[in-house]
């Protein structure tokens, strides 16, 4: 070194100006998403959206019984023979990325795994969840007699066999003692006042599958998702961040981009990714479809899907009916209260 002081750097008026258009425009598109989350939910419009929720429910176990109707009525065919169109097949389950299931230890092709508490509080009581993991596979091949045939699980309606664990009937596996430690509890004794559930469900590969879906050649199956959601997140979440001029305008368009970006990123976890198989685009599959066909992939025989789909089916239809019929109670005896 010689000695000589290195020169000072200072901003510039404009860079302490820009920096103000930043933090304002931030703080103003915070606030004007939370004032719209406030607007659309609160305590008078949450009967609004139970009520929506309700008929959603009602809807989709219409849905599910329509299903069921469906898979009575669809022949079975075989691998090598299916027609395209809506197809039923029965086989067998094989993936090559199959994972161990948290209890059973048996490999799957699907698995979803809940540890519960039961808790009594001043305002409510119930099963609380306090752990919950899943996995499935992306893609999967159905093998009868007559061959193979691809299956995309993207929006598969899933009816796994399920196995429960209960502190009152006692001891646990291990694996299962191991998930509710990590929930941060013990096992609990068999007349404890907070006993503990583990619920496994899973499709083990390897074991008798059953599929329903629509068959079609990957040339038929769209590169980019069709529905309206999924592609305005995809938009915004692959959207380039630029901020032009040096305005408060362009520092508040700037910070609105950078939250749709964050906001659609953040909601993209919760939808699976639209990722067709990487196959010849003349071979055929089984997944979807795009004309609101069933796509049901069971790990049990046809006879015990139709009864789990009826089940859920009811569960659906009677559940969403009274909770629309329930809000409507309540709404009409708040205005009651308030006209009196």
């Amino acid at each position: 070194m010689d000695g000589r002081e290195l020169p000072r750097i200072r901003p510039k008026p404009r860079d302490w100006l820009q920096f103000a258009y930043i933090v304002v425009a931030f703080a103003l598109v915070i606030f004007i998403g939370l004032l719209a989350f406030g607007v659309v939910f609160n305590g008078v419009t949450i009967f609004g959206w139970l009520f929506i929720g309700g008929f959603f429910a009602f809807r989709h176990g219409f849905i599910q019984y329509r299903d069921r109707l469906a898979m009575s009525g669809t022949a079975t065919a075989k691998a090598s023979a299916a027609a395209i169109g809506l197809a039923e097949l029965s086989g067998s389950g094989h993936a090559e990325d199959v994972r161990n299931a948290p209890v059973s230890r048996m490999p799957c092709l699907f698995w979803s795994v809940n540890v519960q508490r039961w808790e009594k509080g001043r305002k409510s009581k119930g099963w609380k969840n306090k752990l919950d993991n899943s996995f499935g596979v992306e893609t999967l091949e159905l093998e009868d007699s007559s061959g193979r045939v691809l299956v995309w699980t993207r929006g598969a309606s899933i009816i796994p066999i399920k196995q429960v664990w209960r502190s009152e009937d006692g001891e646990a596996p291990e694996a299962a003692l191991t998930l509710v430690k990590a929930a941060g509890f013990e096992w609990p004794a068999r007349t404890s006042s907070n006993p503990i559930r583990v619920t496994e469900e899973r499709i083990p590969s390897d074991a008798p599958l059953y599929v329903m879906g629509t068959l079609a050649e990957r040339r038929e199956i769209p590169d980019k998702p069709t529905s309206f959601v999924p592609r305005l997140l995809e938009r915004w979440a692959n959207a380039e961040t630029d901020w032009a001029g040096h305005s408060f305008f362009a520092a508040f368009s700037f910070a609105s981009q950078v939250g749709r970006r964050w906001l659609a990123r953040d909601l993209q976890r919760s939808i699976p990714r639209w990722s067709p198989p990487n196959v010849d685009r003349h071979q055929v599959l089984v997944w979807k479809g795009t004309q609101r066909r069933p796509f049901i992939i069971a790990g049990l025989v046809e006879r015990e899907a139709l009864s789990a789909l009826s089940r859920r089916a009811w569960m659906y239809i009677l559940g969403g009916g009274g909770l629309m019929a329930g809000t409507l109670l309540v709404t009409i005896w708040k205005l009651t209260d308030v006209m009196r």
